[in-house]
């Protein structure tokens, strides 16, 4: 069978891992963006870096949602990327691959414009494209991603006690363990040193395209540092719990958890006005930023809040663990804040329609007006409850719809590579493959 790969920076080093651990049994091959980054095993086709010339001449050949990739792209987002034939100079590229390969699945990451341009030709020509990553809870595991949703695609079926259930779901509720992203990393000055020089490097040999201007990146930096100083004047460290408190966690960005899984709420100084003004008289919006908050403190967001009194901004440092229980209703986008409140039997809102919302107290909206009605349920103590026992077969399904494993690059967490977890990965790779060839139109 052909597997087809593609490049995702340091992550590529774990795919790479993965992809040898597969070699002897199947065809492997790679896409490569960023040349810096290029596997040294399997078929690979780097895909040359485009000169001016080639992208003022370039033409449309393949029909597919360019506005929706360029909506999710970092670059023209973020980095005041102006240009936008790339794209289509990368999907004429990427579709040549594709048609000369015909690889029988992709796998990648559903974040970088070129994984998302091939995540739109895998579509067209009716090819599955996996995103293997994280699952958030159990912890230790990992789903394979529908395309560009979050929908998994299939899963081990492993069913977990009743008492292992009870004892990972304890932790969750008290914060004793946490999801795999979330957990610290050391990393040495040098090694943070050299990533640096290989970023710049090959920003200035030609990976203009997922790579920022240095000078842009700098001025963004300093802006953000502004930003977080300037929140830290007026944010709060605690909840008034003699009124009804709604809180809503902001995402990172850039970040797919939010620019492409929850691309059509990716304005999140938008999303906030809009919760601001479907809440009831006397009840209060909570905005608490993200710990490690980037991009997305603007200067309309922090003046909106300091000219409204229902609203509030937390602090970056106060911990979730101090808040959470004073807070009656929880909204979100994508967040892992959804298991928890699940977990915790508590309401919460999403506005992107995932399993978690097969859950009784985790309701799902698209339009404010029903947000509306979510805020009277909690005036009323009619929000949905979920039972023990829901609760407990809620966290299985999560069980059965992952694999054991963690998916994380080598830079981050060198035991991502290690023999006993890539035999893991290798292990759940084997399930899905063996389950469905996919045909090739």
């Amino acid at each position: 069978m052909k597997l087809l790969f593609v490049e995702n920076r340091y992550k590529t080093l774990l795919l790479e891992a993965v992809a040898e651990s597969l070699s002897a049994e199947h065809e492997i091959y790679w896409i490569v963006q960023n040349s810096s980054f290029t596997p040294s095993s399997g078929n690979t086709h780097v895909i040359p870096y485009p000169s001016k010339k080639k992208l003022q001449n370039i033409e449309i050949d393949y029909d597919i949602n360019y506005d929706k990739i360029i909506q999710s792209d970092r670059q023209v987002n973020f980095f005041k990327k102006q240009d936008k034939n790339y794209f289509y100079y990368y999907a004429n590229e990427i579709a040549s691959t594709l048609l000369k390969v015909q690889p029988d699945f992709i796998f990648g990451e559903a974040t970088a414009f070129h994984e998302l341009i091939t995540i739109e030709l895998s579509k067209k020509f009716k090819i599955q494209y996996l995103n293997p990553t994280t699952c958030r809870y159990p912890t230790g595991r990992f789903s394979f991603y529908n395309y560009e949703s979050l929908e998994p695609y299939m899963g081990s079926n492993e069913v977990l006690e009743r008492e292992e259930v009870l004892k990972q779901v304890a932790s969750i509720n008290d914060r004793s363990i946490k999801p795999d992203y979330m957990k610290k990393v050391s990393i040495s000055k040098n090694k943070n040193l050299k990533d640096k020089l290989k970023i710049i490097t090959s920003y200035y040999n030609g990976e203009k395209y997922n790579t920022p201007p240095p000078i842009v990146k700098l001025k963004l930096e300093r802006l953000k540092n502004q930003s977080i100083k300037k929140w830290y004047t007026f944010a709060k460290s605690s909840i008034d719990t003699s009124k009804t408190s709604i809180l809503f966690p902001m995402h990172m960005q850039p970040e797919s958890n939010i620019d492409v899984w929850g691309r059509l709420y990716r304005d999140q100084f938008k999303t906030i006005k809009n919760i601001h003004k479907s809440l009831l008289e006397g009840q209060i919006l909570y905005v608490k930023p993200n710990p490690k908050s980037k991009y997305e403190l603007s200067n309309e967001l922090i003046d909106y809040i300091q000219s409204h009194e229902n609203i509030v901004a937390l602090r970056h440092d106060l911990p979730m663990s101090e808040i959470f229980n004073d807070v009656n209703l929880v909204t979100t986008i994508t967040g892992t804040i959804a298991i928890e409140c699940i977990l915790a039997n508590k309401p919460v809102v999403t506005f992107v329609k995932t399993i978690n919302n097969t859950a009784s107290n985790c309701l799902f909206t698209d339009n404010y007006k029903t947000l509306t009605e979510y805020f009277k349920m909690i005036e009323s103590n009619s929000f949905p409850q979920i039972e023990e026992e829901e609760k407990l077969s809620f966290f299985n399904t999560l069980n059965k719809l992952s694999f054991k494993g963690i998916i994380a690059d080598p830079y981050n967490n060198p035991n991502s590579t290690s023999k006993e977890n890539i035999e893991n990965i290798k292990h759940a790779f084997n399930v899905v493959i063996s389950n469905e060839q996919a045909s090739f139109i």
